[in-house]
C-alpha cells in the first residue's frame, strides 16, 4: 500500500517536471520567433554606442556677400576600420611617413581616425566633411577668437556666442558590446550638423576690403584703418595695428605692443581732424565766412597759444584754414562761434559717447569737455584743435566725416548686417540718420575738404585714380619717449570727392614708428579700393 502511494506521488511530480521543462521549451522557441521578425537595429539599440569624436561644431561669421570668415576651409575625415581592404584603399592616397603611422595604429585592431586628401569609397572607410580655419582669419579684433571649450571670448565670436555656439559635435558612432567593444559588420553613423554651421552672423564687412587694409595698414606698427560707406557707415574694413593669430593667443598675451588691444574702437587725441566739426558750427552760425590774420600765436586770457606755423599764415579764411591747418584761426573762430554751439555741434555728432556696432560691441566713449568748462575761453581753444580734453575713437570719426560727405546726416556706423538661426533671417536695425548741418553747409565743407589735398597739408592722400577730400592731423598724447612727446598722426577722409562712396579713417598711435604717412596710407587704399569697384 504504502508503495502504491509514493509510486502515484513520483508520477505527478514527473508529470508536472515535464510540463514545466515543455512550457520553457515553448517560451526559448516564441523568444527566437520574436527576434527573428524584429528589425536588427532595434535589437542594437539595448547595446552601447561608442564615439570617436572628429570636431566641435560652430555657426559661421560671414561677410556682407555671405563669405565665410570664419569655417573657411574644408577637409575630409575618415573612420577607417583595420581591414586589409581599406588598408589596401587607403595606401593608394597616403604615402611615406603619413601610411607608416597609419598602418601602425590600425594594427591595434581598433578604428582610426585619419585625414584624407580625398573622399574614398571602400568598405571599411567612413568618410565626413570637417569645417575649420587654419591660419588667423581677416579682422581678428572684430571677430574674436574662442577657447578650449569653443566659447567666444572676445569679438563678435563673444557678441553671439549663444547663436554660434553649439554643444553638437562631428563624430562617428558605433554599435558595441555590453563591455564597450566595437561589433563588427556594422556600418557606423556619421553625425556631422551643417544646420550648426549655417547659423551664424552676417556683417558689414567685405572681403575684398577687408583684406586691401589688412596689406595697406601694414606701414603702422601701431595704429588702426577703418572703411565705411559713406552714406550708411557701415563698416567694410577694419584693421587694429599689431595684429595677431586668433589660433595662438597664448603668443600674444605679453606682448607690450598689446596686440589685441583693439585700438579701431579705443580713443585718443585726434588733433586737427576736429577742425572740420568746429568749422560746422561756425558754417551754421553764419561765421563761415570769418577772416583771420594768422601771426603764429594768439594770446589768451593769461597764455600764448602757438600756430603749428611759428611764421604765421597771414590773412587766412576758413577754406584754407583748414587746407593749412592753421590754428589761430581755430582758435579764434570757436570763440566767435561760442563753446556752446561747438559743444553742441561736437555733441550732436555723438563724440563722448560710446557707439553701438552691433549687440554687445561699443566703441570706448571718449571725452568731451562739458559746456561749463567750455566757457573757459582757453579750454574751448584747446578743443577747437582737437587737444586738451577731448578724445575719440577711429570708428567715432566716421559721424563726422560722413555728415560732410552725406548732406548734413550720419548713420551710427554698424558692424552686424543680421543674423541667421534655423533658417531665418533677422536683420540688425541701424536706426534712422541724425541730420546735424545743412546740405549747403555740408558741401561748403566738403568743397574746403577738397582743397586741403588739393592745395593743402593733405597733398599726399590724392589718389591717383580718383579723387579725394579730408584732413590731416599731428595730435600731442601729454606722453613722452626718450625726452620728446610722442605724437599721434591721423588722416581722416572720403572718395570719390564729389560722390564720397566711402570714407577712410586712418590712425598712428606713434609717428615714429610709421614708414608711411596717414595720407599715404588713405592714398593707396583708396585706389586699391577703386581697383576692385571698376
Amino acid at each position: 500500500m504504502l508503495n502504491h502511494i509514493w509510486w502515484r506521488f513520483f508520477a505527478r511530480r514527473s508529470a508536472l517536471c515535464y510540463f514545466v521543462l515543455i512550457l520553457l521549451f515553448f517560451s526559448c522557441f516564441l523568444r527566437v520567433a520574436v527576434i527573428a521578425r524584429t528589425d536588427y537595429t532595434e535589437v542594437l539599440q539595448t547595446h552601447g554606442r561608442v564615439k570617436m569624436e572628429v570636431a566641435t561644431l560652430r555657426g559661421t561669421i560671414y561677410d556682407c556677400n555671405m563669405v565665410p570668415l570664419t569655417n573657411t576651409k574644408t577637409k575630409t575625415i575618415a573612420c577607417i576600420m583595420p581591414t586589409n581592404r581599406a588598408k589596401t584603399a587607403v595606401s593608394a592616397v597616403l604615402k611615406g611617413k603619413d601610411l607608416e603611422d597609419l598602418l601602425q595604429r590600425l594594427s591595434l585592431g581598433k578604428p582610426v581616425l585619419c585625414e584624407l586628401p580625398e573622399v574614398i569609397d571602400c568598405d571599411g572607410i567612413y568618410c565626413t566633411t570637417v569645417f575649420y580655419d587654419d591660419t588667423s582669419v581677416l579682422a581678428p579684433h572684430a571677430i574674436g577668437y574662442v577657447n578650449s571649450d569653443n566659447k567666444g571670448v572676445t569679438g563678435l565670436q563673444a557678441a553671439y556666442n549663444d547663436l554660434l555656439y553649439s554643444e553638437k559635435t562631428v563624430n562617428f558612432s558605433f554599435y558595441s558590446d555590453g563591455v564597450g567593444n566595437i561589433l563588427e559588420g556594422i556600418q557606423p553613423e556619421v553625425n556631422n550638423s551643417t544646420a550648426v554651421i549655417a547659423n551664424g552672423v552676417k556683417t558689414t564687412l567685405e572681403y575684398n576690403i577687408q583684406s586691401i587694409i589688412e596689406e595697406t595698414s601694414n606701414p603702422l606698427t601701431q595704429g588702426a584703418v577703418v572703411v565705411a560707406d559713406a552714406d550708411t557707415l557701415k563698416i567694410r574694413g577694419i584693421v587694429s595695428r599689431p595684429n595677431f593669430d586668433n589660433l595662438n593667443i597664448s603668443e600674444y598675451l605679453n606682448n607690450p605692443a598689446s596686440p589685441m588691444f583693439n585700438r579701431a574702437i579705443n580713443c585718443y587725441s585726434v588733433g586737427s581732424c576736429f577742425k572740420p566739426c568746429v568749422a560746422a558750427a561756425a558754417i551754421e552760425a553764419k561765421f563761415g565766412s570769418t577772416k583771420y590774420n594768422c601771426i603764429g600765436n594768439m594770446q589768451i586770457i593769461d597764455r600764448t597759444f602757438n600756430c603749428h606755423n611759428r611764421q604765421g599764415h597771414n590773412l587766412m579764411t576758413l577754406e584754407y584754414a583748414l587746407a593749412n591747418s592753421c590754428n589761430t584761426y581755430f582758435f579764434n573762430l570757436a570763440i566767435k562761434t561760442g563753446g556752446s554751439k561747438v559743444y553742441n555741434m561736437a555733441s550732436s555728432l555723438h563724440f563722448g559717447h560710446k557707439i553701438k556696432l552691433c549687440n554687445g560691441i561699443y566703441t570706448a566713449s571718449g571725452n568731451i569737455p562739458n559746456k561749463e568748462k567750455l566757457k573757459n575761453d582757453a579750454h574751448l581753444a584747446n578743443f577747437s584743435i582737437g587737444q586738451g580734453d577731448f578724445t575719440a575713437s577711429p570708428v567715432s570719426m566716421l559721424t563726422l566725416y560722413s555728415a560732410i560727405a552725406n548732406g548734413g546726416k550720419y548713420y551710427m556706423p554698424s558692424l552686424v548686417e543680421g543674423t541667421y538661426n534655423d533658417g531665418s533671417f533677422e536683420k540688425y536695425d541701424i536706426g534712422y540718420p541724425t541730420k546735424v548741418m545743412s546740405d549747403a553747409s555740408a558741401e561748403t565743407l566738403k568743397n574746403y575738404l577738397k582743397t586741403v589735398i588739393s592745395e593743402g597739408t593733405g597733398s599726399a592722400a590724392q589718389p591717383q585714380t580718383t579723387t579725394a577730400a579730408g584732413k590731416t592731423a599731428t595730435a600731442q598724447t601729454g606722453k613722452f619717449q626718450n625726452g620728446r612727446e610722442i605724437l599721434s598722426s591721423w588722416f581722416c577722409g572720403f572718395f570719390p570727392a564729389d560722390n564720397p562712396k566711402y570714407i577712410i579713417i586712418v590712425f598712428c598711435e606713434n609717428t615714429t614708428m610709421q614708414t608711411k604717412s596717414c595720407a599715404e596710407i588713405f592714398a593707396k587704399t583708396a585706389d586699391r579700393i577703386m581697383e576692385i569697384s571698376n
